[in-house]
Formats: C-alpha cells, sequence, structure tokens
C-alpha cells in the first residue's frame, strides 16, 4: 500500500531539520502550510527557495519557457572576499584559486540531478555591489524538476559557502596576525 504524498512529507522533515541544523528554523514556521498537497507542495518549495538567500530575483522568459533566479547572500559574497583575500597572500590568480575551484565543483556536485535544470556561478572577490556575487539557476519549464529536491541542494550549497567562510575567516585570521579582514572591502591593514 502507497502513503499519497510520502516522499513530499519524508522531503519537508529533511529541509526542516537541516534548516534547524543552521538555525533558520524560522524559514520552515513561514513557507509550510498544516496541510499537504501537490499544489501546497510546490508553493511552498518556490516560497523556500525565494527566501532561503537574502537576495532573490525570479523573471519567467515566456519565449524560452525558462525562469530565471538569482540568488545572493551576505554569506555568498563574503565567501568570495575571503577567498580572494586567500589567493592575494598566496599570490595565487583567483582561476586558479582552490577555494574558488571549488564553488564551481560543489555547485556542478548539487545541482546536476536535472536536464531542465541548469546554473551559473559568478563569483568576485572584489566586489562592486551589493550581492555582485550570486548564482544564476535557469529552470526549463518544458519538463518537471523536483523542487524539493532543488530547495535541499541550495540548502546544502549555502552550508557549504557558511562553513568554507568560516574556514577561511579562521585561516586569514591566524595567518595575518594584525590586520583585519573587512569582509565588504577585502583585505586592508589597520
Amino acid at each position: 500500500m502507497a502513503i499519497e504524498g510520502f516522499n513530499e512529507i519524508l522531503n519537508i522533515v529533511y529541509i526542516a531539520k537541516k534548516l534547524h541544523e543552521l538555525g533558520r528554523y524560522e524559514l520552515v514556521k513561514r513557507n509550510f502550510y498544516d496541510s499537504l498537497s501537490q499544489d501546497a507542495y510546490y508553493e511552498n518549495m518556490y516560497s523556500l527557495i525565494s527566501e532561503l538567500f537574502e537576495y532573490h530575483y525570479c523573471r519567467y522568459y515566456e519565449d524560452k519557457n525558462l525562469e530565471l533566479h538569482v540568488i545572493s547572500d551576505p554569506v555568498i559574497t563574503d565567501f568570495y572576499v575571503l577567498a580572494g583575500g586567500y589567493g592575494k597572500l598566496r599570490n595565487i590568480p583567483d582561476e586558479d584559486n582552490p577555494y574558488i575551484e571549488a564553488v564551481e565543483k560543489t555547485v556542478h556536485d548539487k545541482l546536476n540531478f536535472s536536464y531542465c535544470l541548469d546554473w551559473m556561478v559568478m563569483g568576485h572577490p572584489n566586489p562592486k555591489r551589493p550581492y555582485h556575487s550570486r548564482i544564476g539557476l535557469f529552470i526549463s519549464q518544458d519538463d518537471w524538476v523536483d523542487l524539493g529536491l532543488l530547495a535541499y541542494r541550495l540548502i546544502e550549497i549555502y552550508e557549504w559557502y557558511f562553513d568554507k567562510r568560516l574556514e577561511l575567516r579562521h585561516i586569514m585570521d591566524d595567518r595575518m596576525g594584525g590586520l583585519q579582514i573587512s569582509l565588504r572591502e577585502g583585505v586592508r591593514g589597520i
């Protein structure tokens, strides 16, 4: 006997657990309803995706039947500033920076689960404006994309950025000694 909506229920539990671990459980309370239906489930996931990151822009292109989501967060922008500072200290150009290379691999591993989903990472170690570093998601409406899995994978990507940002901050603090890192302006002396 199959239970209708069983996979969706498990997805919500996994997502709620992961958000609780990240200290972002308020997103669960704001984005999930008490009742579950297929329509409500996908509405919940769209809502969660738009609120997971501080910046979210969405646009639908009717001629291509494509939805564009641009997401960013201070965690992402701070990561790139720290990664750029790490590269400068070690005379590593951005294109060879192991942290910046790791982003591409991580996002590739997390988001290459559907042929109807494409992505682009745009990271800037010297941002010229807020949310300059971001991830672009291209969701084709020609077929089905598991939005629950997409939301979960985006949470994992957010967690990866968060952990690597802390790792870089510790490396830079230990390495810099008397220098201070200003996350919005790059590396500078006191």
